[in-house]
Parts: structure tokens; sequence; C-alpha cells
């Protein structure tokens, strides 16, 4: 079957989980909304850092993440899979864009500087919304993205590129990495 919503499919809690942490490496307990049971304890690493307790995988948490995603990714058929492979090249026709507003941004920080991410966010808005359609794992990420815009233009800079919060760059390069993730699990 092709994905076509993503109300066709339902996705495990771990299963978004494991794959949010491979796709971030970590992520801290404040904004990781999964409970770790005594069952599911050696998938999971909690450190204790100067930023406060972050959640990890470990070696077996790797695997099963791995494992779920190609669960997820056997529901996509061949058409759903070129379009998404379309919706790819979409994107990274606009990455090197992104990429270069946002070195602009970081070498004079102002919002002159930040205005052509909001202007580029609408441009492509339609295939980031495209994308969340197209495979159920990604549904997040336009809210994601729309907030970062939205916290952008009301003056609050640091959703730029700032690496500590939910910023529009790392944002993006999460959704990025995400992509390049499913394609590989093929």
């Amino acid at each position: 079957m092709t994905i076509v919503n993503n109300s066709d499919v339902l996705i495990p809690d771990r299963t978004r989980a494991l794959h949010a942490l491979r796709v971030a490496g970590w992520i801290g307990l404040d904004r990781f909304s999964y409970e770790v049971t005594p069952a599911g304890a050696a998938l999971f690493k909690i450190v204790d850092t100067p930023r406060g307790e972050l959640a990890g995988l470990t070696p077996a948490g790797e695997q099963a993440a791995q494992v779920e995603l190609a669960a997820v990714c056997r529901q996509v058929d061949t058409a759903g899979r070129a379009r998404i492979l379309e919706l790819l090249g979409l994107f990274e026709q606009a990455d090197g864009r992104m990429k270069d507003v946002v070195t602009g941004f970081q070498r004079d920080r102002s919002a002159a500087k930040a205005a052509p991410l909001v202007t580029l966010f609408g441009e492509v808005a339609d295939v980031i919304d495209a994308l969340a359609a197209a495979f159920p794992l990604w549904d997040g990420y336009p809210a994601r993205l729309r907030t970062a815009v939205q916290r952008i233009d009301g003056g609050e800079l640091d959703y730029v590129a700032s690496p500590l919060l939910d910023s529009f760059h790392t944002v993006w390069h999460l959704l990025h990495r995400d992509m390049r993730l499913v394609i590989e699990s093929w």
C-alpha cells in the first residue's frame, strides 16, 4: 500500500521514540515524552549532563530502531517511494539556499538576515507538508518548522540556528537526516 495519509498507518509510540533518538542522537528528557519501562530499559540510556538528563539509544536500541523503521518502510510501495524521492529532490533544491541564509545570518545576526529564511519557508511549505503526508514518521516536522518561523518572524532570532532549541536550522537538518535514514532502510 502507498501511504497517502498518515492516518492510514499507526506507528507505535516506542517506534516513534526509537526513531526520534536515532535521528537526533540525544534528546533532553524534558522533550522526550516516551516513558521507558523496565522491559524497554535495555534499549535506552539516560545520562546526566550539565544541560540536564538526556536520552539516547543503546546498541540494542539502535538495532531495534532499524528493525522498526524497516517495518514502517515496508508499508510504502513503489509509487510511494518514487513520491518520497521526488519530494527529497525538491527539498534538497532548497537546502543549499537555506544553508546560505543561515551562514549569512551567523555573520550578521540581524532580523534583515533572518527574513530570507521566513521567505524560503513560504516557498517550500507545500513540500514540507507533502513530505509529512508521504511518510508517517515525518508528521511532526511541518509544525516544528512553522513554530520556528513564527518565532523568527516575531523577533526571536535564536530560532534561526541555535542547536539548543528547535530552531529552523536544527529541525531542517533533522528532517534531512531522517529522509536519508528512511531511504537507506528501503
